[in-house]
């Protein structure tokens, strides 16, 4: 029970912290000293604890891996591939409907914070004459947005989430991969009640289709390598920067810039916040003592593997809040050997509270930009929201 006190106390920190939007990093280091004081670890354990976690092959992968994301999303957006991608899809895509659902999905295969705001005039643009209210507009481009998130080896939620749990990467992509299948089936059946189809204007043209292969070659090929070769991810992302940077005879100095546009100190940060939070964890023993005090509790796993990660996704709204701050517990709980199943339903649950979340950025700026009633496009995501976690508990329970 003590174990737990402990514990309870700094997660009740974080929670706080991230509520008055503390960079994660920042929070998450103030978490591990307090996790160490607590259990009596003296400030030279404390910071040895903290350098082995720093050194970790794990962390260095990891910040390694989402430095070379954010480099590939600028060369992405910086050569037109971006574009090009949008062009050709909407071409092939010849229904307004199926446009206004594709292009955010599109958008969406890349991480940028608030991306539902790039997508969102091009949801406007596709609807054309098709009458829907801005609350509807609203909830298509932030819903399909959302696609990836479950899933794609490019976002930071996921690798943080095969880091700490230590689950293979193309394992957890298998596990979770019922999650995006049933947020597109749930969108299909909820986002486009009662809309009429609608032609898109203009001739396809010849090469439209060969334009959005190429335009997705470089995120298609860090999923294969990635989830068929099994590849290290760090190792995959720096392969396709360096052709990339070939292919389009990128100078030292083009270079240079890239990578000062890309790295961010915060994500760095927030990795080794995460990471050493993790190693406090480990180096307190409560690795050891929670499992068997939730076996002797008789309280749910479930209850727990659902309330944490919901809790902290709708306080923030951040896919790596939840996960930074709740993964390491959960793993803790299993004994330091989670199966897949058990990840998905946290991560489902976690998720589940950030589409929900009123400090969501992605949520906020589409209600903005059409114009919509919040509170209307609430109503639409009730429904969908929970079908998408079912799916996610349906796993647990298999």
């Amino acid at each position: 029970m003590i174990d737990l006190l402990k514990i309870g106390a700094a997660f009740v920190v974080i929670l706080l912290l991230l509520r008055l939007r503390w960079n994660l990093g920042a929070v998450m280091l103030l978490a591990s000293a307090l996790l160490g004081a607590l259990y009596l670890i003296g400030p030279v354990g404390q910071l040895t604890v903290m350098a082995r976690a720093a050194a970790d092959p794990v962390t260095l992968n990891l910040v390694g891996a989402l430095v070379l994301i954010m480099v590939l999303e600028n060369i992405i957006r910086k050569r037109g591939l971006l574009k090009q991608m949008t062009d050709s899809l909407s071409r092939v895509a010849r229904d307004r409907r199926y446009t206004m659902a594709i292009l955010p999905g599109v958008i969406g295969l890349l991480p940028s914070a608030g991306g539902a705001a790039f997508s969102a005039p091009m949801v406007q643009e596709a609807a054309g004459e098709i009458d829907i209210s801005p609350e509807r507009r609203a909830f298509i481009n932030y819903w399909f947005r959302h696609i990836w998130e479950y899933c794609s080896p490019l976002y930071p939620g996921i690798i943080l989430v095969a880091a700490v749990t230590m689950i293979p990467l193309n394992s957890l992509l298998l596990s979770q991969l019922p999650l995006p299948l049933a947020l597109v089936v749930v969108g299909i059946l909820f986002c486009f009640r009662g809309v009429k189809g609608h032609a898109v204007p203009g001739e396809r043209k010849k090469d439209d289709v060969k334009d959005l292969i190429i335009s997705l070659l470089p995120i298609i090929a860090a999923i294969v390598m990635v989830v068929i070769f099994k590849l290290n991810l760090s190792v995959a992302m720096a392969g396709i920067v360096v052709v990339l940077f070939t292919v389009y005879r990128y100078s030292l100095a083009e270079i240079g810039i890239a990578l000062k546009e890309s790295v961010s100190l915060k994500v760095i940060l927030m990795v080794f916040g995460i990471m050493a939070f993790k190693g406090m964890l480990e180096a307190s023993g409560a690795i050891e003592s929670l499992p068997r005090f939730f076996r002797e509790s008789g309280l749910p796993p479930a209850a727990v593997f659902f309330a944490l990660p919901f809790l902290v996704g709708l306080l923030t709204g951040l896919t790596v809040g939840f996960v930074g701050s709740t993964f390491p517990i959960i793993v803790a709980m299993t004994g330091g050997h989670p199966d897949p199943a058990v990840v998905t339903f946290a991560f489902a649950s976690g998720f589940t509270g950030v589409m929900l979340s009123p400090t969501h950025l992605c949520l906020l700026l589409t209600v903005q930009y059409f114009k919509a009633d919040l509170a209307g496009t609430y109503r639409l995501m009730y429904v969908p929201v929970m079908l998408v976690f079912l799916v996610g508990f349906g796993v647990y329970l298999l």
